[in-house]
């Protein structure tokens, strides 16, 4: 798996004067965008991490009544998931063997239903910040992504994400506080972490929550 670097939060804005984005210059962030997103090997270790934890829940039983979940994974179809990726798109989930309740375990792998990785969703909005429409294009080609979606994406984490009890739990973390209008490239930047890919699934951890209504209910 390649290592890229995270640089500090001012070199996610694309207009910024350094014009540099994670401690690249802008014309390599794509190609570094692209790297990361088709890793499989960045992806194994994420399908490990919604292993581990799913195991953790199973073995928990039903939250509702105690009975013992049975296996009841299905898959999901990123869009931009290569074809030949199928083990990573299992979402998996069990069923209360006495109840008949459901319970899907958080993930790190997706957010909510949207239908591309939640690492997309990330890592495509952060370097959105202090984008304007017209200048989306290259992001949204780079991605794969339309742009309007990239923008309903930046709106997403401006105005619903901070609604939420996860922001509420997580912004009492951080001293100084995280700023909403740097969201979510501020999240990153507050990992701890000089490697991009770690400061990614660090993030997709505390946004895991965000893609289950059913563990622990």
């Amino acid at each position: 798996m390649r290592v890229w670097g995270l640089s500090a939060l001012k070199e996610l804005d694309w207009q910024a004067l350094q014009g540099r984005v994670f401690g690249f210059p802008t014309k390599d962030s794509p190609i570094m965008c692209q790297t990361i997103l088709q890793d499989p090997a960045f992806f194994k270790f994420l399908l490990h991490i919604d292993q581990d934890h799913a195991a953790t829940i199973r073995l928990r039983g039903c939250s509702r009544c105690g009975g013992p979940l049975h296996q009841a994974h299905y898959e999901r179809k990123p869009r931009d998931a290569p074809s030949t990726w199928i083990e990573e798109k299992i979402r998996f989930s069990f069923c209360c063997g006495h109840c008949r309740c459901r319970c899907t375990p958080a993930s790190v792998r997706f957010l909510g239903r949207r239908v591309y990785w939640g690492a997309t969703v990330l890592l495509a909005t952060a370097l959105c910040h202090g984008r304007a429409l017209r200048r989306s294009h290259p992001l949204s080609q780079s991605f794969g992504v339309p742009v309007q979606t990239l923008q309903r994406w930046r709106q997403w984490w401006l105005t619903e994400f901070t609604t939420t009890p996860v922001w509420q739990t997580l912004r009492g973390r951080f001293l100084p506080p995280v700023e909403t209008h740097a969201l979510p490239g501020e999240l990153l930047q507050r990992t701890r972490s000089t490697i991009l890919q770690d400061s990614m699934t660090q993030v997709m951890r505390w946004l895991a929550p965000l893609g289950t209504l059913t563990e622990g209910r």
